[in-house]
């Protein structure tokens, strides 16, 4: 177990952490820019940092996924599908997750985020412009689930922008029922590569669950927003603010 800054100011401190992580991860993602940087300054390395942020992913989407059910915005069975095909992608991606990606890459996912974030708000496809039916899986979507599994498993940071861009182009256009999705699918693939990391000895499970409850808690708020009357305008403008701060942090 790696040594860490015990004073007691700091559980305070990874607890707000942990909240505000929790409540951008519902609403849109990369709550990661927050929690990650705490547990470095704390003691961890990266890679334990990184696998001990697992623990709060897994208890704030856990959180969201099951009020998400009981508002009947997720289909069990297509969900857990969805989950089952990122999990190969999660586990060799949890494998690879001691590495960083370079500049370029982090360029190349600023891009994908803004993008992600700019079609949402572009208007809804005219009648005769696709043949498949809201709510009916696209052929793409499963092969796309493979592929984010393999970056959530590896790194996780901004994995939300990109599991909605998916769902809300090759399932539903409906964000609340995207946003109950994305939650149960992180859940789901989040377990097995929590239990790689600690099998590598990458996870202080102390600290992690210091920001898993934070996150627990700014899950619930989220997820009343979600469902609110005005949740879908919610959505957009949380997942425009933070892929304006991720951009510029990751650009320089």
């Amino acid at each position: 177990m790696p040594s860490v800054n015990t004073e007691w100011w700091l559980l305070p401190a990874l607890f707000a952490a942990g909240m505000g992580a929790g409540f951008i991860n519902v609403l849109a993602g990369a709550g990661s820019m927050l929690t990650l940087p705490v547990l470095i300054f704390v003691g961890l390395d990266p890679i334990t940092a990184n696998g001990t942020n697992r623990i709060s992913i897994l208890l704030e989407n856990l959180t969201a996924a099951r009020t998400f059910y009981h508002h009947n915005l997720v289909d069990l069975k297509k969900g857990m599908k969805l989950a089952l095909w990122t999990l190969p992608g999660a586990m060799l991606g949890a494998i690879a997750g001691v590495h960083i990606g370079n500049l370029w890459f982090q360029r190349m996912l600023v891009i994908v985020l803004a993008l992600s974030t700019a079609t949402m708000f572009f208007p809804k496809i005219v009648a005769g412009e696709s043949t498949r039916p809201d709510g009916s899986a696209s052929p793409w979507l499963y092969p796309s689930m493979l592929a984010l599994g393999f970056y959530g498993g590896f790194m996780q940071l901004g994995i939300g922008f990109l599991f909605i861009f998916a769902l809300r182009h090759l399932l539903t256009r409906n964000l609340a029922q995207v946003n109950a999705y994305k939650t149960l699918i992180i859940t789901l693939y989040t377990l097995p590569t929590i239990l790689v990391f600690a099998w590598m000895g990458q996870v202080h499970w102390g600290i992690g669950f210091v920001i898993g409850i934070g996150g627990m808690i700014g899950a619930r708020l989220a997820t009343g927003l979600t469902v609110s009357r005005r949740g879908e305008l919610w959505v957009k403008v949380m997942m425009a603010i933070i892929v304006l701060v991720m951009a510029a942090k990751l650009w320089v």
